[in-house]
């Protein structure tokens, strides 16, 4: 395996309790960034500085690399084994010799960042949130994101078992009335409008003429990136997700083991998520 990429999944697992699935916690929902250009972290880099932010109790959303503090003018305290591995893309030369081809060439890299928790002499301010009616905002905040989405990519919606078909981009959903709560019902929604994610014409993750996966990995990774999808976003609105989480052993200890098997593909399914919540959200494309 990569050495970056083992760094990362090893700090992941090093900071996951045993039976817990991390991106239905809500202090995914809190943003990362880096201090210096304050662009917020996303995809796998998000979900580790999240996770251990949580762990270690910072109170500070923001990271730097060690060179990045010395020129801010600050100094790392007590931080022996406290960088957390982040991924980034390092461009590669390419004459063409080795493969034929004079395209870029990309070699995944890491590097450690600290949290501003740890330095001295540098005072980066998080913004303070607005306060917002939690109760308002779960039901109505929800409902603009469904419609919004629905709307803008013209995804049809039909009645039945919660259910997405590629081959008619058509989102199937029961009524409301027919969940438990509706924290179910919205959970369940953002599910399959996650899978709507993947058509072709929009994030391109599945063949949408055969409406086949290739193989058992890459059903369980869409399952993947659809479950962290609806975690994000139903933490956008204040649903609660936990209600969703499937609490039997075997589905803990499939994802377990997922993890640590296909690490690339759990990485890959992670910031595909990242993209599918984007574009839910009408972030971006």
């Amino acid at each position: 395996m990569n050495k970056s990429l083992q760094k990362v999944i090893d700090t992941i697992q090093e900071h996951m309790a045993k039976d817990e699935l991390i991106w239905h916690k809500p202090f995914i929902a809190l943003s990362q960034a880096n201090a210096k250009s304050k662009k917020d972290y996303r995809g796998i880099n998000h979900l580790i500085t999240s996770v251990v932010a949580f762990r270690k109790g910072y109170s500070s959303p923001f990271w730097a690399t060690f060179k990045q503090i010395k020129e801010m003018g600050g100094t790392l305290k007590d931080a022996k084994g406290a960088g957390v591995p982040i991924i980034f893309y390092k461009e590669l030369e390419n004459d063409g010799e080795m493969d034929g081809s004079e395209g870029k060439r990309f070699v995944m890299r890491h590097s450690f960042v600290f949290n501003m928790d740890l330095v001295e002499g540098v005072d980066v301010k998080a913004p303070h949130p607005e306060a917002v009616d939690l109760e308002l905002v779960r039901d109505q905040k929800a409902e603009e994101i469904v419609s919004g989405y629905l709307s803008r990519e013209e995804v049809r919606v039909s009645v039945g078992n919660p259910a997405y078909i590629p081959s008619l981009d058509t989102v199937r959903m029961l009524p409301l009335d027919q969940f438990v709560s509706v924290d179910e019902y919205y959970s369940a929604y953002f599910h399959e409008l996650a899978h709507s994610t993947g058509h072709n014409k929009r994030l391109s993750r599945f063949d949408t003429e055969t409406v086949k996966y290739e193989s058992k990995e890459d059903y369980s990774k869409e399952e993947l990136v659809a479950e962290i999808t609806a975690a994000f976003l139903c933490h956008d609105c204040g649903v609660d997700s936990q209600a969703s989480i499937k609490n039997s052993a075997a589905y803990l200890k499939g994802w377990s083991k997922f993890i640590t098997d296909e690490p690339a593909a759990f990485v890959s399914a992670v910031n595909q998520s990242y993209k599918a919540r984007a574009l839910v959200l009408g972030a971006e494309r």
